[in-house]
């Protein structure tokens, strides 16, 4: 017997190592022409890209071919550049913060509705993003310029005497760019929520929870990993906005993105750029996966309790 039985599991061992393999070579096909593409599209352009930021600015060609770090040491050796970075990073923090407080109350609603006006609010929500971020940054400028719609309406009522200045501040910068990456966070969470299983609700609320306590202890530590997601995502394009704190903040307000740009199209400093560039990734990933380590760490902290 235990012969015929160390056969069976034998073969059935076996049968389950060939399926192993054969899920793995599936899994490495499906993924490889994206990872190509990836590859030959993202990969070597960046790397190619931010090898300029190891070399010597020119003034008769992209730059010199040197090895030198002097690019990064020029940049934290210039206040007006480590203001910038600092700046940059405090809209993106911020800006991060109210995209989530403003997306999560959408999309519980459109999780709650029924299945015609979820269709609906979904094609509300993605519709902004059909639009380009230029236009609708110029659209902000419209809005709160010195002639905008705001002043417009507040000189009209007679709350104000004379027109406010709202537009080319960090405070109009970060709800500007909040406004454009909102419909990514409402996408990213209520897919998130479509997950939940809508009995723990209704097990919380027929127990006598209040809804908001109830969305707060029950539904949010579920929705964690969606919004490790959502704000990772979010914070990443706020950190690399360009035409959101050109038009709206403009000089005043200066950020990296637009501050690369202007060093390579205006200063011709490839090298410059390229280490300014190269500061912005690694700040990214540093950012990203700090981030999401301590977010697991406080939802597995969270789940240990809850046991």
């Amino acid at each position: 017997m235990p012969r015929t039985k160390g056969r069976a599991t034998g073969r059935t061992g076996g049968r389950m190592a060939a399926g192993d393999t054969l899920t793995r070579r599936s899994g490495w096909a499906v993924i490889s022409p994206a990872a190509i593409i990836v590859l030959i599209f993202f990969v070597i352009p960046i790397v190619y890209f931010l090898r300029f930021s190891f070399e010597t600015p020119s003034t008769t060609e992209f730059a010199i071919p040197t090895f030198t770090v002097k690019n990064f040491g020029d940049f934290f050796a210039s206040s007006y550049y480590v203001h910038t970075l600092i700046r940059t990073l405090v809209i993106a923090v911020a800006a991060t913060a109210l995209t989530l407080v403003l997306a999560i109350p959408v999309a519980h609603l459109i999780v709650l509705c029924g299945p015609k006006l979820k269709s609906a609010m979904i094609i509300a929500t993605v519709f902004p993003l059909l639009v380009g971020n230029v236009v609708r940054s110029i659209g902000w400028v419209a809005i709160l310029g010195y002639n905008g719609v705001v002043n417009t309406v507040l000189l009209k009522l007679h709350i104000i005497t004379a027109p406010l200045k709202m537009l080319h501040s960090p405070v109009t910068v970060g709800i500007a760019i909040s406004s454009v990456v909102v419909p990514i966070m409402v996408l990213t969470l209520q897919a998130s929520m479509e997950a939940l299983d809508p009995a723990t609700e209704r097990a919380a609320l027929s127990l006598g929870s209040r809804p908001f306590r109830t969305f707060v202890t029950v539904t949010m530590p579920q929705i964690i990993p969606g919004i490790i997601a959502g704000t990772s995502l979010v914070f990443v394009l706020c950190l690399n906005s360009y035409s959101t704190p050109l038009l709206v903040g403009g000089s005043q307000v200066p950020m990296l993105a637009p501050a690369i740009y202007t060093a390579i199209t205006t200063n011709n400093n490839w090298p410059f750029g390229a280490a300014m560039a190269a500061i912005l990734l690694v700040l990214c990933l540093i950012v990203v996966v700090l981030y999401g380590w301590l977010v697991r760490r406080l939802f597995e902290a969270w789940r240990k309790e809850t046991r």
